[in-house]
């Protein structure tokens, strides 16, 4: 009997075993997990589940690393994997940010280990919903279709609505779960009807063929109009032209809710403070890159012949952003809620490096994205390390911005790693942090838009003001009361002692990242 290949899928097309490794170690993880006494050894499984988890998003590192285009072999050129019927790609930029993605989310299971019977995160689920958000995180980096992007999108979502609801006794956690899950049905509502309309005007969904349609109807309008058919096809695409622009206003909608860029913030500041910090760990640091590449993908490789179409949009909510959490920040108390501020400030400035327009700008966006991620978890590590002394206080549960005023008797190397990261993030030099905020304002000037800079610039020193604010509690309050933090004996001091040493690389070195950046822009870009 004759056997039909044509439905198989090859094997050189078949671009995402990263993802499939993840995909199959969560499912035998959960299996495994079903199978033991969980109810009697569930704490010691809990951090031991970790640490696995992030085990297996290392030997994922090692699946992207092992491949040729990761190490290397193709050089600078333009080269990618359509795989699943053009609906993934793998391309140097797909690669290095999944790479980012899995490193730095192993790195996050990895210090939320020791933390999780602190916070009274005690079930097995809470971590695997976490993996599944990773894996969505890496979908997302590869999506070349508005329909795959959604799915990719919705399965970090819906782990996240239930990430941020997990604390059932708490009605802050329920309440940021509900808030949460509104916001995002509405954020998917959007992104679902700005997929019909730029359907409705090129008759596909997948980023590839849209470029392609686009580039097409600009060479014809390029030509002469010396054919009626020609001149027929111009007047049929200008008469569908605000299809394309209001669908792709839809979507950026959508990205600007999942990003919380200002004025679309408003629910990430309760969201954030009610969940379970470690749950707004994930939220503020891990989850925001890969939304920046799939909105640098459909934005510079599928639509870049409408730039002027997104390009104003995105600077406005960029500029507004920075007005918002560096003003927004002034007044707050409560650290979460300011990191809140903190985080809608940083994807302004992100999304500023975004719509300039060039291939410089989306280098210092991912460069800038890189240092967001490194830093956000030393400052996180520090809010989540800092055990608070529950024999003496027992009615402190959340932390403010006095409370840190202990952290130097508890833990005086502690204080001064947060005092470097803070500098780092507030850009101050010579820190990392202001070469790749240096970055981002050179990119608007490359760009032209002086005006735009000089106000971002204003934004930022007002900024600073409530980070150095933060140092000036370590160091320079008077002690009125004792202990409140227990001393920091954790194992993984180690893991952020590399993590400050990192910082401390880059400051000193920074051209290692600048190549890799550069290759992956480079290689996946033309602009």
């Amino acid at each position: 009997m004759e056997m039909s290949f044509s439905n198989l899928v090859e094997l050189k097309t078949f671009n995402v075993f990263p993802e499939y490794f993840v995909g199959i170690s969560v499912l035998y993880i959960l299996i495994v997990i079903i199978l033991i006494s969980y109810n009697v050894y569930g704490l010691i499984i809990q951090k031991a589940l970790s640490e696995c988890i992030g085990l297996t998003l290392l030997l994922t590192c090692y699946l992207i690393l092992n491949d040729d285009l990761m190490i290397g072999q193709q050089g600078f050129e333009l080269y990618s994997t359509l795989g699943f019927y053009k609906s993934f790609v793998t391309d140097f930029f797909a690669s290095f940010t999944k790479f980012v993605v899995c490193f730095f989310s192993a790195f996050y299971f990895f210090l939320i280990a020791d933390f999780l019977k602190e916070y009274k995160v005690t079930s097995f689920e809470y971590l695997l919903f976490l993996s599944l958000a990773v894996l969505g995180l890496m979908l997302l980096c590869s999506s070349n279709d508005l329909l795959t992007a959604y799915l990719a999108i919705e399965l970090v979502s819906l782990s996240s609505y239930v990430l941020a609801a997990f604390k059932k006794t708490s009605n802050y956690s329920a309440e940021a779960g509900v808030k949460y899950l509104i916001t995002g049905a509405i954020s998917s509502a959007f992104f679902l009807l700005g997929s019909s309309f730029i359907y409705a005007y090129s008759g596909t969904v997948n980023l590839t063929d849209l470029g392609f349609i686009l580039f097409d109807q600009t060479w014809f309008c390029l030509t002469e109009h010396s054919s009626s058919a020609i001149t027929s096809t111009i007047d049929f695409n200008d008469l569908l032209k605000p299809f394309l622009e209001i669908g792709l206003g839809f979507i950026l909608f959508s990205l600007f809710i999942k990003l919380a860029l200002a004025p679309f913030h408003v629910w990430s500041l309760d969201v954030y403070e009610g969940s379970p910090t470690t749950s707004t760990f994930f939220f503020a640091v891990i989850a925001k890159l890969s939304f920046f590449v799939f909105l640098t993908r459909i934005s510079y490789l599928a639509v870049f012949l409408y730039h002027d179409t997104w390009q104003f949009y995105a600077m406005f909510v960029a500029l507004f952003s920075v007005f918002v959490g560096s003003f927004g920040g002034l007044r707050q108390r409560k650290l979460k809620t300011l990191l809140a501020y903190s985080s809608v400030s940083h994807m302004g400035y992100s999304l500023l490096a975004f719509s300039s327009g060039t291939r410089f700008g989306v280098e210092m966006l991912l460069f800038y994205l890189v240092i967001y991620i490194l830093s956000g978890l030393g400052v996180w590590f520090v809010i989540l390390g800092t055990k608070i002394n529950r024999k003496r206080y027992t009615d402190k549960f959340s932390k403010e911005l006095g409370d840190l005023v202990l952290l130097r008797k508890s833990n005086p190397a502690l204080a001064l790693s947060f005092t470097f990261t803070m500098f780092s993030i507030a850009g101050i030099p010579p820190l990392i942090g202001f070469f790749s905020k240096m970055g981002i304002f050179l990119s608007v000037l490359h760009a032209k838009y002086y005006l735009l800079a000089l106000l971002a610039i204003l934004c930022s020193v007002v900024s600073t003001f409530y980070y150095l604010r933060i140092i000036k509690l370590l160091y320079f309050e008077n002690l009125l009361i004792g202990k409140l933090y227990y001393p920091l004996t954790s194992s993984k001091t180690i893991l952020f002692s590399f993590l400050i040493l990192s910082l401390v690389f880059l400051f000193t070195n920074p051209t290692f990242l600048y190549l890799i950046v550069y290759k992956a822009v480079i290689s996946s870009f033309v602009v």
